[in-house]
């Protein structure tokens, strides 16, 4: 879903910049800006994990000094942007901004952190750099162009990934609703682990949608790198199965070998293929931001925490939230927004223990996830994870977990209410 750094002009290259610095690049020269009186943490991000983190460190703590820098005015959430792409909700319905945070005590600063040292703990900025006691990080996920041969900037343009909302939803939903008669979708889904497991089978789910509510009589033509649904699978088989059987062709195990925008063709392991809408989902890491500070172990693709308080094992005074940190080292729980908020209050909670001396809490993350398969049905899984200390990280509590035995009417409105539930408990 369009990146919160791309999503305007110049922010992209103020973070990649970083990475011929990587950290202890904060200028010397640079102005210290808004000297420190008191406590303060610094939260860089302000997706679900970050703006989540910000608020409830002031929540927890409203004596502490808490910024969050984030280059973006408001934010565009991932989950319902694939009900915009389909046409039933608009765009305003899922934009939010952070001034409710800002009227809560929270430093607001509309900046791209340019550098990080971890060692004298400071963040810079464009205008100057910012003292930190400890430093939050929610980078979010970047893109692995460069593992799909042709996709270059003519091509990304061409085969939208729409995988940080923004921008690219806008335009994926205008060139659905601009699709001919008997048109063709077609999209392809990379190796697990990706952001939210289950939102391009959502996404599949509601293009079908759109193609029948229109009487389109097209196809959605579906490339999935693994070798099944990797998430809620007897759900969206099912709702596939009973809804959308003359449209959608689901082919497992395909692999992506190149694409050729001009000729508007994707080369795969299967064969050749073209279609009038492309949507490619590229592999995914880190941000941008990990890598740059440090944050991530040579040849690694996540950011390392460490499951209990989600601080940096490889630089201290640095916690990681959201989809950057490495699951492999942290826990089993899906990169989704809920995890995100869950693991902001998790760091939140641990940096105020921290900061009075106190040992932190043992973790407890919750995960709440919603998916639309038709124009008024929804299917639902609940997880919960606690920290094991043979496993040494976050695992699934299988008595906790649920999942809807079905598609219903209801699973809708109760999605609504928790899209507007998560995104107040975030934003204010």
């Amino acid at each position: 879903m369009l990146s919160r750094r791309d999503f305007i002009t110049g922010t992209t290259l103020g973070i990649a910049g970083l990475a011929c610095f990587g950290p202890f690049a904060v200028s010397v020269r640079a102005a210290e800006l808004f000297p420190k009186k008191k406590q303060r943490v610094v939260v860089v991000g302000g997706g679900f994990g970050g703006a989540t983190a910000a608020r409830y460190l002031k929540l927890y703590d409203p004596g502490l000094e808490v910024f969050l820098i984030e280059p973006l005015r408001q934010y565009v959430t991932c989950p319902s942007s694939n009900l915009v792409i389909s046409g039933l909700l608009k765009m305003p319905a899922i934009t939010h901004s952070y001034d409710r945070l800002a009227r809560q005590g929270i430093r607001v600063v509309q900046d791209t952190v340019s550098a990080i040292d971890p060692v004298a703990r400071y963040v810079e900025i464009s205008k100057g750099k910012i003292a930190y006691d400890r430093l939050v990080v929610a980078p979010g996920v970047d893109f692995s162009f460069d593992l799909i041969p042709g996709m270059d900037a003519a091509a990304r343009a061409k085969f939208p990934h729409a995988w940080k909302a923004g921008e690219q939803t806008v335009q994926l939903a205008r060139e659905l609703a601009a699709l001919k008669k008997g048109g063709s979708f077609l999209i392809s889904i990379p190796e697990a682990p990706f952001r939210c497991p289950p939102g391009p089978y959502e996404r599949i789910s509601m293009v079908a949608a759109f193609m029948k509510r229109t009487n389109n009589r097209g196809k959605v033509l579906v490339l999935d790198a693994n070798p099944d649904v990797v998430s809620k699978a007897k759900l969206f088989k099912s709702a596939w199965a009973d809804l959308y059987k003359d449209i959608i062709e689901y082919t497992p195990d395909v692999s992506l070998k190149g694409v050729d925008a001009g000729k508007r063709r994707l080369t795969t392991d299967k064969g050749e293929l073209t279609a009038d809408i492309i949507n490619i989902i590229p592999e995914q890491k880190a941000g941008a931001l990990a890598f740059a500070s440090g944050l991530v172990t040579k040849g690694g693709r996540w950011a390392a925490a460490s499951p209990l308080t989600f601080e940096s094992t490889l630089h201290t005074g640095i916690h990681v939230v959201g989809d950057a940190a490495d699951r492999d080292q942290v826990g089993s729980m899906p990169h989704s927004g809920f995890v995100a908020s869950s693991m902001g209050k998790t760091v939140a909670a641990a940096v105020v223990a921290l900061l009075q001396g106190k040992e932190p809490q043992l973790p407890s993350l919750e995960n709440s996830c919603y998916s639309q398969v038709s124009d008024t049905e929804s299917i639902y899984v609940t997880g919960v994870f606690l920290y094991d200390a043979t496993a040494k990280k976050l695992v699934g509590v299988k008595a906790a977990g649920s999942a809807s035995s079905g598609r219903e009417a209801r699973y809708t409105q109760h999605y609504r209410d928790w899209q507007t539930s998560i995104t107040k408990d975030t934003f204010g």
